[in-house]
């Protein structure tokens, strides 16, 4: 008699011919190896020594792995999937105690995903900046790509006190980029 045949009579697994058996472990072992995981624990890269004038980390650092991004980027993971995202890095920043901003540091597995993504990016409208590879500006968000990262951070208010403030962020997480090395 099958495996399958004994679970619909409910008759004892101890009945079950020994290769039934095996088969039965190793497909268990299978499925427990295959579940989800949970986006990782908050992440020491967002650590306090990422700091630029007027600037405070105002909420918990996230990491997202490559097979949980959809979580974070709703509509937006396949085109970091199709680049070779091994996971995302975000926390929240207040400017000044008033003005929100987010950073997100996508560790792609190697420098040509972090350009296909920065190159896939509108540069309508921005401008351009030096910090890491290549790097712009425009209305609120400043992107640059450096090495295997691809780097987004957004305010929610656009000003000239903004760019500046911005831009002086974005060379912070530069620097500990610099600093983090490889896989972040």
């Amino acid at each position: 008699m099958n495996a399958l045949k004994l679970l619909r009579t409910g008759r004892n697994a101890s009945l079950w011919p020994p290769a039934a058996c095996i088969a039965t472990f190793i497909l268990a072992s299978l499925l427990v190896g295959c579940k989800s995981k949970a986006p990782a624990a908050p992440v020491e890269f967002f650590s306090d020594s990422i700091s630029a004038p007027r600037w405070v980390k105002s909420g918990a650092a996230r990491t997202f792995e490559a097979s949980h991004l959809w979580e974070y980027v709703d509509g937006d993971a396949d085109k970091y999937l199709q680049a070779g995202v091994v996971k995302t890095l975000t926390c929240d920043y207040k400017f000044n105690s008033k003005t929100d901003a987010t950073v997100d540091v996508y560790v792609m597995g190697s420098a040509a995903g972090a350009r296909k993504i920065y190159d896939g990016e509108s540069s309508e409208g921005s401008q351009p900046l030096s910090i890491g590879d290549a790097s712009r500006y425009a209305k609120g968000s400043l992107t640059f790509r450096q090495g295997p990262y691809f780097v987004r951070l957004v305010a929610y208010e656009d000003s000239p006190e903004i760019t500046t403030a911005m831009t002086a962020l974005a060379f912070a997480v530069s620097n500990h980029l610099n600093q983090a090395g490889p896989g972040a």
